[in-house]
């Protein structure tokens, strides 16, 4: 892991280009640049904003539960995707099927 992958999402964005978003839509495509970068643990601190809002919701909750699948949570990841489907990202049940196939322990409540 190199250095900005231990910052904070803020931080690692103060850092590099000097300035944090200041809407929901701003912090949705922080998030997806994380997401190129592999580093899930700092899309999952963007998408805080984005989840909160209609227009962003159904994105940022799909890069939600493939970041939490990445850092193994596969209970988070579970309830991530199961919100997922829900929002309209029909293609997410896949995943979540393959989740609880993997996963046998794992229930949805």
């Amino acid at each position: 892991m190199d250095a900005s992958t231990k910052l904070s999402a803020r931080d690692s964005l103060i850092q590099t280009i000097g300035f944090v978003p200041k809407d929901p839509i701003g912090w949705l495509y922080c998030a997806r640049g994380f997401y190129k970068l592999r580093q899930y643990h700092q899309v999952i601190e963007c998408l805080t904003p984005a989840l909160r809002n209609d227009r962003t919701k159904k994105e940022a909750q799909h890069l939600l539960a493939f970041s939490f699948l990445h850092t193994l949570q596969p209970e988070a990841a579970l309830g991530a995707f199961f919100k997922s489907v829900v929002l309209g990202n029909d293609t997410d049940w896949q995943c979540l099927v393959e989740l609880l196939m993997d996963n046998p322990k794992l229930k949805l409540t």
